[in-house]
């Protein structure tokens, strides 16, 4: 047993404070044991992140008395050295608090801040407590909170006046969980703590340095309930409550068992997890930690629950992009765990979510909400049909049994032209009408196979099989001009050449018009379409081609328009510096 427990925390090497050694050493307590590692390994710096930041979870304090210019201009400073957008600061509290709160964040730094707040429990026995608190937070809505945020006090202390703890799904709460819900408010909520928290505080305890330093942190004993019914109450309120967007914290509450997260999430789609204050617990079980943000990369998002500091902010960009080994942690937030962790190198589309653009789509104030149009998940039904001929112009009857969908504007500049499209599929191809407002045609490029994305293009993207990094892209300028092309990836790298033998069965049959003018480059123009059949044989290259009623293909569709100069592109799901991130494309379901 002793060789056993000498190996283990040979192991271990985090910094703890200095302590004069015994003159036995034989004498030396653990708490003063500070081994220092014999390993070399490599060490990569990342003083910014891939992409810019959404720290979801943060606590900035609350009033003006605490933010004070000088405060806020410190977290300003340390946000913008680290490459950190947004901060979500949870201690926003209610009343005369909130408002102060809010003017001194949110209203003076706008998009630099979010702030949530929070529920008042006194006075819970009232007969009307919940219903009195949900008005009050609807107030603070309002007022500008984006959100609400629960502590883990709730179901740890807080008590009704015979002494019995108040649950987390307690039926009290309702009118609060439905008040968020019908402002599209997220919750924020901590429930419970580590797992070692809750056990008994003896030579197993594998957080006994950190106990032993915060004994306030130990939750186990009779006047506490059981970690596992605390997790039973949140679900269950999840579950109840589909309407209201849960986040989390502390990676779903259960950093230490994934599994049991994963179920979670695969139960219930309104929840989500963020990683604040738990690279701890995920960077010592990198493989799965990994494989779970590949899989779940829509679900997660960025959080610290640290004051902006940047060498904190630092250390999680180290762990989520480098394959870094048994490197320290414990500037992230404090000493957790006396152990070190590993990076878990993910790839940047999902580096791109998780940092960003998950909290974009789910949380309130980020975006308005035609951008959040954009962001959602896009699925389109594509009816079937019997073939037709191609004119250019959609004037084909079929095409009546078809939806239109938009298309979403990318950047601010630029023209505000309305983009749109709709699809239909037959036994032996799919079909595309694509349509747009425009101006003046910026088109003379007058080959097929030519850089078409330089001027005015409608664009499609087919990912038939998700099995496969490959994908076919097919451009069409307003001249006719055709562009095919078969996109594998690899280690994250689009590369692409033409399909070969291109003829026969395998053509294309294209065709477009103009709309109040004439085909022809710089015709003044009010608009123009582009009609497209593609044969399932030329997809060749890809598999699942050939689509039955219930196949699903992942898609996108795009267009480039010059007018005056400046370049204005849209997108049906919404991606970002590149078209080519072909897990953010949307889904076909055929019919």
């Amino acid at each position: 047993m002793k060789c056993r427990l000498l190996l283990a925390w040979l192991l271990l090497a985090p910094s703890l404070p200095a302590a004069d050694p015994p003159a036995d050493i034989r004498e030396l307590k653990l708490k003063d044991w500070q081994p220092k590692s014999m390993m070399v390994t490599k060490t990569s710096i990342r003083e910014k992140p891939m992409y810019p930041v959404i720290d979801v979870h943060n606590h900035l304090g609350g009033g003006k008395a605490t933010l004070t210019p000088e405060r806020v201009k410190r977290y300003l400073t340390e946000m913008d050295e680290a490459g950190v957008r947004t901060v979500v600061n949870l201690d926003g509290g209610w009343g005369d608090r909130l408002k102060e709160t809010l003017a001194a964040l949110d209203e003076a730094h706008p998009g630099r801040f979010l702030t949530y707040a929070l529920v008042n429990f006194q006075g819970i026995d009232d007969a009307g407590w919940g219903e009195r608190e949900a008005k009050r937070l609807e107030e603070g809505f309002k007022l500008g909170a984006k959100g609400l945020k629960f502590h883990k006090s709730f179901g740890l202390s807080y008590r009704f006046k015979d002494g019995t703890l108040v649950k987390v799904d307690d039926p009290k709460l309702d009118p609060i969980w439905a008040m968020c819900a019908k402002h599209g408010r997220p919750v924020v909520i901590h429930i419970a703590d580590p797992a070692a928290f809750f056990t008994p505080l003896d030579r197993f305890n594998e957080r006994w340095h950190e106990l032993n330093k915060n004994p306030g942190w130990l939750f186990f004993g009779d006047k506490f309930p059981k970690r596992e019914d605390l997790l039973d109450q949140l679900h269950r309120v999840i579950a109840k409550h589909p309407k209201t967007t849960f986040v989390n914290t502390h990676f779903g509450n259960n950093a230490e068992d994934l599994a049991a997260v994963a179920d979670k999430l695969d139960k219930y789609p309104n929840m989500y997890v963020d990683i604040d204050a738990r690279i701890s617990e995920l960077g010592r079980q990198p493989y799965a930690t990994r494989r779970f943000f590949l899989k779940y990369q829509d679900r997660i998002m960025f959080g610290t629950d640290t004051t902006p500091r940047r060498d904190a902010f630092r250390i999680y960009y180290r762990f989520l992009e480098t394959d870094d080994e048994y490197f320290d942690c414990s500037a992230s937030h404090h000493l957790q765990g006396f152990w070190n962790i590993y990076g878990i190198h993910l790839p940047p589309e999902v580096l791109e979510k998780v940092y960003r653009g998950n909290a974009e789509r789910v949380l309130y104030g980020l975006k308005t909400d035609e951008e959040k149009k954009a962001l959602a998940k896009r699925e389109y039904r594509v009816k079937p049909t019997a073939d037709f001929d191609v004119t250019g112009d959609g004037s084909n009857a079929a095409w009546t049994a078809a939806a239109w969908e938009p298309l979403h504007k990318r950047n601010a500049k630029g023209a505000s032209y309305e983009t749109k499209v709709k699809a239909l599929y037959s036994k032996k191809g799919i079909y595309f009408l694509m349509e747009g407002t425009d101006t003046k045609l910026t088109a003379t490029m007058t080959k097929d196979f030519e850089n078409l994305w330089l001027e005015d293009v409608f664009e499609v993207f087919l990912w038939t099989d998700e099995r496969e990094p490959i994908y076919f892209e097919y451009e069409i300028s307003p001249l006719g001009y055709e562009l095919p092309i078969v996109v594998p990836n690899f280690d994250g790298k689009a590369k692409g050449w033409l399909p070969w033998h291109y003829g026969g069965n395998r053509k294309v049959r294209k065709a477009t018009s103009a709309i109040g003018g004439a085909v022809k480059s710089g015709a003044a123009v009010t608009g123009w379409r582009a009609e497209v059949f593609i044969p399932y044989e030329l997809l060749e290259p890809l598999r699942n081609r050939e689509p039955k009623p219930g196949t699903r293909w992942r898609a996108n569709f795009y267009r480039m328009d010059y007018d005056g100069g400046v370049t204005t592109s849209w997108d049906w799901a919404r991606v970002g510096n590149t078209f080519h991130e072909f897990r953010k494309f949307g889904t076909l379901v055929f019919e």
